[in-house]
This record gives structure tokens, sequence and C-alpha cells, in this order.
């Protein structure tokens, strides 16, 4: 397949079990004045030893990509094979600058990726926990340079969970430079009734507001262009740059959300199928395997929680991977 502009795909990944990471994470870990509180952090950092169904995926289902950016503390997988022509291995100090190292942030990690040397202006941001499960093509994620994406105003959940505070800080930069007058003014791409359904019904109802008060965040692979990230860093610098000097992640974060929320407010997008990704808990074994074999979605979130208590972990981790190895069966040529 030739294709005019290149894409690429950047996966972030941390071996929560590497002895030598722990000890130096342990050692600029706060627990007040704004860190993470939400008592997830095991959670976020556990290995659900699931990361070769994610680049078997890519290999079977898009075999189109350029090149894919494996982003690490420094540890890597002891099956992962490094010769793969279109793997390549970044590490923090290869992207993120200086005074923001060392960091165990992971907003840190993804506010910086745009800086990896090589990489392209479109590229498809990959969380460890995202599958491709379906054939999918180049347009499915950039049409004529604009990222393919659902637009739906999503009241935002008030909780005791950092990330909502996370979301909140977004809208309010969101909020600065955006306002419901360019939803209205953009109405084919925001109310789009083929594509969204019902969502489209949600952003109808709640455009009537004098501010937009949420962004529906679904959680899949994201379509990014590098010079959104360029404009916001130049634009919003003292937010991004308070993030990042945070080696932990804090409720008074921004995260990489942002960078989406703004492609869509600007109209910088083309409308996608609400049917294209779902995210699903790794606790739902039956809604995994719904989603895998039963379903018209081409990608999927299996995302751990903590309804998965320590003691269901490992009969969770085996359910989930049983199902992704009938799927993706196949050795790839990012294993060794």
């Amino acid at each position: 397949m030739v294709m005019k502009d290149k894409i690429d795909i950047v996966i972030t990944w941390v071996d929560g079990n590497d002895p030598e990471w722990l000890k130096e994470r342990k050692l600029y870990e706060i627990k007040e004045n704004g860190a993470d509180g939400s008592g997830k952090g095991e959670v976020r950092f556990r290995d659900w030893d699931n990361l070769r169904y994610v680049f078997r995926g890519i290999e079977r289902f898009m075999p189109w990509v350029h090149k894919v950016y494996f982003v690490t503390w420094g540890h890597l997988p002891k099956w992962l094979n490094t010769d793969e022509e279109k793997l390549v291995i970044v590490k923090h100090s290869d992207f993120i600058p200086e005074k923001y190292l060392p960091t165990f942030n992971s907003n840190t990690i993804d506010l910086n990726l745009f800086r990896i040397k090589g990489l392209e202006e479109q590229y498809i941001y990959f969380n460890d926990d995202m599958f491709v499960i379906k054939p999918v093509r180049p347009e499915d994620f950039f049409v004529n340079g604009r990222p393919k994406d659902m637009a739906c105003i999503s009241p935002q959940p008030i909780v005791r969970d950092s990330i909502r505070n996370i979301e909140l800080n977004n809208l309010e930069i969101i909020n600065d430079h955006f306002s419901i007058h360019d939803i209205r003014n953009n109405k084919r791409k925001w109310l789009n009734l083929y594509n969204y359904g019902s969502f489209a019904f949600r952003t109808f109802l709640f455009m009537r507001f004098g501010t937009i008060i949420g962004i529906f965040e679904p959680h899949i692979p994201v379509s990014h262009l590098r010079s959104t990230y360029e404009k916001l860093w130049n634009l919003e610098y003292k937010e991004f740059n308070s993030t990042c000097m945070n080696k932990i992640r804090t409720k008074l974060d921004i995260n990489d959300w942002l960078a989406r929320s703004w492609q869509l407010l600007s109209g910088e997008f083309e409308p996608r199928s609400r049917y294209f990704g779902k995210l699903v808990s790794a606790s739902d074994i039956q809604g995994v395997r719904e989603i895998l074999w039963r379903s018209k979605y081409k990608m999927v979130c299996i995302n751990d929680d903590d309804s998965v208590s320590a003691e269901s972990f490992k009969k969770m981790k085996e359910e989930v991977n049983s199902e992704l190895e009938k799927l993706l069966t196949d050795k790839c040529g990012f294993e060794k």
C-alpha cells in the first residue's frame, strides 16, 4: 500500500515489576500536596502480561503503519524483537527535556511525545492495554491530514479521583479558547447522527449550557498531530511546564486529552463511527468476549481497575489473555 502521508504509532509502557524502576520511583513518591491520592497506583502499574497482543494486532490488522515507537523508562520485555525493522525503541531521556527527568508521571511522558525524533506529523497513540481486533485502514485514523474522531459533549462526573480533576483542568483551558458557539458553527461534525447515534443527542442537549461542561473520552487509541502539541505548548506553556515538573501524577495536572479536545473544538477532525472502538473493564470477562467475538468494534481497551482485587487478579489475567490468544494466536515480527 502506497500512502501519501505516513502514519506512525506510539506505545507507552512501564514494567511495574522492575525493582530498579520501583526503587527510583519511591524516592520521588509523595502522598500529599496534590499528589495522586486515588489509591490506584499499584493497579495502574501491575502487569497483565498481554503487551505482545498489542503488537500482534498492529502487525496483522495495520500492516500499513510506517513505524512503531515503543516508549519506555529503559526496561524492555524479554520477548521483544528489537531488530524488527518497524520498531523504534525510545527512552524517556531521548525526548523529554532534562529538567523534567526523571519522571514517573504518565502525563509528562504523554505531553512530550511530539518531541520524539523522526516521529511523523500524523501518529496514533496507544496505551499498553489497547488492542486492534479487526482490519483497519489509514482512513480510519486520518483523512486529508485531519484526525478521525468522535465528538460529543458529555458532563464531567464529579468523583474523588485524580483523573476527574485533571479533566476539569483541561476543560478550563478549553473554555478559555473555545465556546459553545464553536460547536454550533460546526454542527455537521458535532451533531453527526449517522456516526454518533444517540451521542449526537447528548451534544444537542448539553450545548444549551453557557460553557463546555465535558468532552466524551472513548479511551481508545487517539489520532494526534504533532503540530497540535507544538501550538498548545506555545499557548499554554505555564500549564504544560507545571504538569511536567511533577514527578508523580497530581490532581493539578493536565493530560493528553487536552490535545484531543483541542482538535475537536477547532474543527480539525473528521467524524468517526461510535462503533470503531470501546472501553471494557478487565473484570468484565463476558464483556471482553462480547467485544472480541460478537461485536463490530475494531479496537478495544481492556482496562484494569480497582474492582479486580489482588486475590482475583491472576484468574482474571488468565481469562483475558486466553481470549486474546485465541484471536491473535500467531507470533509476529515484533517477537523473538
